[in-house]
């Protein structure tokens, strides 16, 4: 009887001290002082900026001029732009393609070199040397890989009889975007990859000798151990690099600067070159257009990896 009294008793201590603890409790308030300088950082370089550009979407700006508030009409304006709408579907595009060809490439090369390979650390560095590079220097090489007179890529479908003449990729509106989205996932696929190969190390080796005693092929393996074993990677590494893709703008404004014409114009893009015109309220109108798709596209994810839990 005398240890459960002291239990209750204890219990009923912790209990009060939950209570006396708040927001101003001496702990709480040094918490708030430690984190002072993070709110700072967050509250002019995150917060500040994302407000003006909330409220500059929400007034006719320009350069030189008073804002005058003007509602959602920035936002009405571009739903009946023509160049916005084309800018929106090449978007769609643009992300579509490059997340599943990163998807696919990363994919595979993270099998491969998770396979007993010769100079297997060696390969693993090599993979990482497109993503190593400065993104302004790997889209030049690129756009000089693809120039029409002395690009390394016309000469050799010369050479080999597959063409003619030499083709200008990034000037044509046939081959500009597909020139361009190669371009990026050869650029970005190296994350992926070493993502998904780290996520394939942690899976228990047991597991696949189990399901081999048990007489499953290789897909079978794949698909029942590796793929789930590997899921929360692959969820966290798709929202990451979907989110980068969506707001990409040296990709193609160091390739064609969203060109010929309107082919390759995305809506990072069509908000640059609006600011180029000093129209600063539909700027920033174009540039928050992205906000909701990459909001509910990260709820989606985080809703599936909260099922996955």
């Amino acid at each position: 009887m005398a240890t459960v009294s002291q239990t209750s008793t204890s219990a009923v201590k912790v209990k009060k001290s939950r209570r006396r603890g708040g927001i101003f409790d001496p702990t709480s308030i040094l918490g708030y002082f430690m984190m002072l300088p993070a709110m700072v950082v967050l509250i002019l370089f995150f917060a500040y900026p994302l407000g003006f550009e909330i409220y500059s979407s929400l007034t006719d700006m320009t350069l030189g001029n008073d804002a005058k508030f003007i509602g959602f009409d920035n936002y009405g304006s571009l739903l009946a732009d023509p160049e916005f709408l084309t800018a929106a579907r090449n978007s769609f595009v643009y992300v579509t393609a490059v997340q599943l060809g990163k998807f696919v490439l990363g994919l595979g090369i993270a099998i491969l070199l998770h396979q007993k390979l010769v100079a297997r650390g060696f390969w693993r560095a090599v993979v990482l040397v497109p993503y190593a590079m400065p993104g302004f220097v790997a889209y030049l090489v690129w756009k000089l890989f693809y120039n029409p007179d002395v690009g390394s890529l016309n000469i050799i479908l010369t050479k080999i009889g597959l063409i003619d003449a030499p083709i200008a990729f990034l000037g044509d509106r046939d081959w500009a975007m597909p020139a361009v989205i190669f371009a990026t996932i050869w650029r970005g696929f190296p994350f992926w990859a070493i993502m998904f190969l780290a996520a394939l190390q942690a899976v228990p080796k047991e597991l696949y000798e189990a399901a081999a005693v048990d007489g499953a092929n290789a897909w079978q393996r794949f698909k029942n151990i590796s793929l789930p074993g590997i899921r929360p990677v692959v969820l966290v590494v798709f929202l990451i690099s979907t989110i980068n893709t969506i707001n990409s703008f040296e990709a193609i404004w160091l390739t064609t600067a969203g060109g010929p014409s309107d082919a390759t114009v995305i809506l990072p893009i069509f908000a640059y070159r609006g600011l180029t015109s000093f129209n600063i309220g539909q700027s920033a109108a174009a540039a928050l257009s992205l906000v909701p798709v990459a909001l509910i596209f990260t709820y989606f994810i985080l809703k599936r990896m909260k099922k996955d839990q």
